[in-house]
């Protein structure tokens, strides 16, 4: 018999994606073409694995969001990017001389400033300082820890080397910072600036979340910061949303027109507004007062409602009684008003997520009512008066995040999910999804495919509408990547996670941010449909530091962004790095072991099925016995790709493209392999900024030897 008769082949698809917890055996046999590490590649359009495309800036003359720290909002609305950072000098100004005292052998520091306003969480930076003590405090950010009225201490980040009770010189400056501030993208421009309410906190802030609706009739985004009142936005108008409110923004009530009475000698003002809907205990403020009401200015200060006279007419109490003349009738015809209705409905300040259901706007995740739903009343998102139809809901539970998914609202707790249905307060029911299954990362939770996943304590669970438990499926989707997911608990930081859908290739991205983008890791997961079927597909992510991200339409083409923890907004699917930094893609396939685990085999040749998308470079190792010591394997084989050839570019291409028309004539990778053993398996890696490609299969040829 001819030697070439003795010869074997085998030819794997790519598909199934990353395996942490199979059985190699198994899986060898099941899933030959999934993977035992996947980094940086997703499902291919077109078949295979694609390692991913790169991120580069969104407006590469405007990279950075104007602030301090780390992006801590990111969104798209009405074919306009947004973003928040936090502001640089919301105070500044110098001290008195001499006002840093440290102590030997301490890293706190206390700062003099007589009536600083600052509180506990508050960063400060100096300038112009002599060293005291050993330290030179100038120029670094320091958060502040204990406050008295004039005075606050600050953590250095070096130990004083002496005790010093006043020092650093008459000339030290200081710049506060404790608000943020929304940004809105103009092209040609950049981030200009804030577009939207000033005085909003940054302290103990970790990020904003948004949502859509346009169930009043135009598109609006809600935003929500967990530490402030929400706010919403069309295209030209941001408002802080109160219980009521009248002003001259599209969608609120109207003002009030002479609406005060005061009288000298009383600290009692009387209001005249028809159909306040009021109750004694609520807060009332104003702005646009045009007069001193009873000699005190009371624009945009908070006051209680102290008597309800009638429908129409309520009291507030200044603090003193009025030593000006009588009024009646008075204040102006352009009088805004802001109601909080603290009496009758759970306040929904600092609320941390937000959606709209039955044209309701629901919030929930507010520190002082972690248990409760507060929703508006209908068809408005800027009413939240019980006798209109607004309401709360106690469930029972911590929420940790809300979703709408078909006829219902999923509300979400670390070990429960319950959900709402029904369409107004006269019909809203809540009722037990699961009493052992919880979201236990918030920002987890995404609609992709027709469903709605988030992060389990064992892994990404989908809600759909079928009967499994009660009318809704709960199975994890994640059983291939569990062992990875299970460990994200005590690995990640869950709270600064974020996540992205993109939604032309039913993916979605979870990001894990640290301090380092190379050290920043997450887990990429897309709907691979073959066979007749769809199918989860699931990878890992390195090098993408994403402290938030979004995505949407712009001009009809859907972009995705993301900013991280120096400011900046990139774009993702753009370009073939990480801004300029190496992409490091990895596919390892199996050890594959072609139908016999004791039969040695010879390895001759491999051809590697690719889909090239530009010059690539492709690293070949091969690896031999299940990774045994014992076994030597052969050297890494490098595979290179002159280009792709411009058939295979679905959109886009031109004669003077970057695609050349003298690439690889076959997207076939050959070459001979040497070693031998019973088992095999191919790693196949990139490093660089070289084009993405594509790898749908490979082809294996052997020779089988004895037993030994």
């Amino acid at each position: 018999m001819p030697v070439s008769d003795s010869f074997k082949d085998v030819t794997v698809l790519s598909r199934g994606g990353l395996f942490t917890n199979e059985d190699a055996l198994v899986l060898a046999v099941n899933n030959p073409g999934a993977a035992i590490r996947m980094l940086n590649f997703e499902i291919s359009q077109f078949g295979g694995y694609r390692r991913i495309s790169g991120y580069a800036p969104y407006d590469s003359s405007n990279i950075t969001v104007p602030g301090l720290g780390k992006t801590l909002g990111l969104w798209i609305h009405q074919n306009t990017v947004y973003a928040a950072r936090r502001n640089v000098g919301d105070a500044t100004g110098t001290l008195s001389t001499n006002p840093i005292a440290v102590v030997n052998e301490s890293t706190t520091i206390t700062i003099t400033h007589s009536n600083h306003g600052l509180v506990v969480g508050s960063f400060v930076t100096f300038a112009g300082a002599a060293a005291v003590g050993g330290v030179t405090i100038n120029g670094v950010e320091m958060v502040v820890l204990t406050v008295a009225t004039n005075a606050y201490t600050v953590a250095f980040t070096t130990a004083g080397t002496s005790s010093v009770a006043a020092g650093g010189g008459a000339s030290v400056t200081f710049s506060y910072s404790y608000n943020y501030s929304i940004y809105k993208h103009v092209a040609g421009v950049g981030w200009g600036s804030n577009v939207g309410p000033t005085g909003r906190s940054a302290l103990n802030l970790s990020k904003l979340r948004t949502a859509d609706h346009s169930f009043m009739g135009s598109p609006v985004h809600v935003v929500t910061d967990g530490i402030n009142r929400p706010i919403r936005h069309s295209n030209t108008t941001f408002i802080e949303i109160f219980d009521r409110q009248g002003t001259t923004a599209t969608d609120t009530e109207a003002q009030l027109s002479n609406a005060f009475d005061s009288s000298n000698g009383d600290a009692t003002v009387t209001v005249d507004h028809v159909a306040h809907t009021l109750a004694v205990g609520d807060t009332v403020k104003y702005s646009g007062v045009g007069v001193n009401i009873g000699g005190v200015d009371i624009n945009n200060t908070n006051f209680t409602v102290a008597t309800v006279a009638s429908a129409d007419l309520y009291t507030f109490e200044l603090s003193g009684t009025s030593s000006a003349s009588s009024q009646t009738n008075v204040g102006g015809t352009g009088i805004n008003f802001f109601y909080t209705k603290t009496t009758t409905i759970r306040d929904f300040v600092g609320a941390k997520y937000t959606t709209d259901f039955r044209n309701h706007q629901f919030f929930a995740g507010m520190a002082g009512n972690p248990n409760y739903l507060t929703f508006s009343s209908p068809n408005t998102d800027l009413n939240f008066v019980t006798g209109s139809g607004a309401g709360s809901i106690n469930v029972g539970f911590t929420i940790t995040g809300i979703a709408k998914f078909r006829d219902a609202l999923y509300i979400f707790g670390a070990g429960k999910i319950k959900k709402l249905t029904g369409s107004s307060t006269s019909d809203f029911v809540i009722s037990e999804v699961t009493n052992n299954i919880g979201c236990i990362a918030s920002d987890s939770i995404l609609e992709i495919g027709g469903d709605i996943l988030f992060l389990a304590s064992d892994g990404i669970r989908p809600i759909q509408g079928t009967a499994r438990i009660g009318d809704v499926e709960l199975e994890t989707i994640s059983k291939p990547i569990q062992q990875l997911l299970q460990a994200l608990p005590a690995t990640k930081d869950l709270a600064n996670m974020c996540s992205v859908v993109i939604a032309n290739k039913t993916q979605f991205r979870y990001f894990f941010p640290t301090a380092s983008s190379a050290d920043s890791e997450g887990i990429i997961g897309g709907i691979r449909f073959a066979d007749q079927r769809a199918g989860w597909e699931f990878g890992q992510l390195l090098g993408i530091q994403a402290t938030v991200a979004a995505g949407g339409l712009i001009d009809n083409q859907e972009v995705i962004i993301h900013g991280d923890e120096t400011g900046r907004v990139f774009q993702q699917e753009s370009g073939d790095d990480f801004n300029g930094a190496d992409v490091i893609s990895v596919y390892a396939t199996p050890f594959l072991y072609f139908d016999s685990t004791e039969r040695r085999k010879v390895f001759q040749h491999l051809s590697l099925f690719t889909r090239p998308e530009g010059a690539s470079t492709i690293n070949l190792g091969v690896a031999y016995d299940w990774d045994s010591p014992k076994v030597p394997n052969p050297l890494t084989y490098s595979l290179g790709t002159a280009g792709a050839l411009l058939r295979y570019v679905t959109t886009g291409g031109t004669y003077n493209s970057t695609f050349t028309f003298d690439g690889s004539t076959s997207p076939v990778l050959e070459t001979n392999i040497q070693g031998s053993g019973r088992s095999m398996s191919l790693v196949i890696t990139s490093t660089g900024t070289q084009s993405p490609y594509s790898i749908s299969g490979f082809s294996v040829t052997y020779q089988e030897y004895g037993y030994r």
